[in-house]
């Protein structure tokens, strides 16, 4: 059995961080008020979202739940664990998103409220339900069942875009209980007990730098762990983490965006040999906006970025890396190549070498007007005092043509000589 299913939550006191939700869950449950509304969880993949679900279903279906949480002794709970239960039914939206699969579900309700049981569905990534299958919800989802205040059809929802789904259905929801990222300290000690108890060795910074490199994806983070003891003679060592989860490769490509235009399509090459296309793309936008961050005083970079480069990048080429951002984040994620890849690097370096030159003219005409202004002040500060903001920079103007038809006609007469 994989780690991450092995160590799956059970109860809510195994889910790490969303304490505010599982507060509001346990007490709709403590209050009867469980069946009154069906439920949405939202979140990025891996945080927890359908386990939440699992261990709410089982604590609204409960025979006598414990201050809102399953008991896990009642037939309903053993089943359900045991992955045998038939009032609770877990359906993947990805593969079961059509109307006649809804059909066959709402055959299914009508038969379990005649035979007195209660019945309960969790919808795995139900963004992908189709328009007509949320249509077929929407009546007994707002129904009541005869005599009582429990809705005839409870539905558990997990996705990971909560803005695909419709409106209506959400007003049919208690408000979404968002998952939010648990921070990596927090993740690292879980998986310093997991190590404990499957005898592995460890470094605790090789465990920071797991949860780091998942973005706070618990699931991720446990296959690592799994990953790299298995690999490593059941030592997760910082060397191994690093060569596991290739994060060397964001050194590769925060060089990318520092190097000359030679040099950058020898390390695209480098890095597409060793990383799907689609993901160097993505590396790349993140170094960029990582970069623009650092240059602008409100990114803090995730240690395993090399923050020196990136500060760097951006002393070099500041808000044009904003145009590379643009430039490739237009692309269509299919049919990239390492060969446009280049292309894109290629374009934008080139650009921006053009970009820099065109201001480094810009800068010298202002300073050349500035150099007129001050003498101007100097001359004649009385004339400065009386003139207005509009008169003083008409003025100014006519001063820097004047000197520019001048320069010009210098120009004209040392080419004829």
């Amino acid at each position: 059995m994989s780690l991450d299913t092995k160590y799956r939550p059970l109860t809510y006191d195994d889910v790490l961080g969303q304490k505010t939700s599982i507060k509001t869950l346990r007490g709709l449950v403590s209050n009867d008020a469980g069946w009154k509304q069906s439920y949405l969880f939202a979140g990025p993949f891996g945080s927890g979202k359908t386990t939440l679900g699992r261990i709410l279903a089982r604590a609204l279906l409960c025979e006598s739940p414990v201050e809102g949480n399953p008991c896990d002794q009642c037939a309903s709970c053993l089943s359900m664990i045991k992955g045998g239960s038939t009032n609770f039914v877990e359906v993947d939206a990805a593969t079961n998103s059509g109307k006649s699969d809804i059909k066959k579900i709402l055959e299914e309700l009508d038969f379990s409220s005649f035979s007195g049981n209660k019945r309960l569905y969790l919808f795995d990534e139900a963004h992908q339900l189709s328009e007509k299958a949320l249509d077929a919800l929407l009546k007994p989802m707002e129904e009541n069942k005869k005599g009582t205040m429990d809705k005839r059809l409870v539905v558990i929802f997990a996705t990971t875009e909560p803005e695909k789904m419709r409106r209506t259905v959400l007003s049919r929801c208690a408000p979404a209980f968002i998952i939010h990222h648990v921070n990596s300290e927090t993740i690292a000690d879980r998986l310093a007990k997991v190590c404990d108890q499957e005898g592995f060795t460890y470094d605790r910074e090789a465990l920071v730098l797991i949860a780091d490199v998942c973005e706070g994806h618990i699931r991720d983070a446990l296959k690592a762990i799994e990953g790299v003891a298995s690999s490593n003679d059941k030592y997760v060592a910082v060397s191994a983490v690093r060569a596991y989860l290739h994060v060397d490769r964001n050194d590769v490509v925060c060089r990318i965006l520092l190097s000359d235009q030679d040099e950058s399509l020898g390390l695209c090459e480098s890095l597409v040999s060793s990383t799907p296309v689609g993901i160097a793309y993505e590396r790349l936008m993140t170094a960029a906006m990582f970069a623009v961050g650092l240059g602008m005083g409100t990114s803090n970079p995730p240690p395993y970025w090399d923050r020196d480069t990136l500060k760097e990048c951006f002393d070099k080429y500041g808000y044009d890396l904003l145009g590379f951002v643009d430039q490739v984040s237009s692309r269509p994620r299919q049919g990239l190549t390492g060969a446009l890849l280049k292309c894109d690097v290629l374009k934008w370096k080139i650009g921006a070498v053009s970009s820099q030159s065109t201001n480094k003219e810009i800068s010298l005409s202002f300073k050349e007007k500035s150099e007129v202004v001050a003498g101007i002040i100097e001359n004649k500060p009385e004339d400065c005092v009386r003139l207005s903001v509009s008169a003083f920079t008409r003025r100014v103007n006519e001063l820097v043509k004047a000197v520019r038809i001048e320069e010009e006609k210098k120009t004209k007469t040392l080419g004829s000589s």
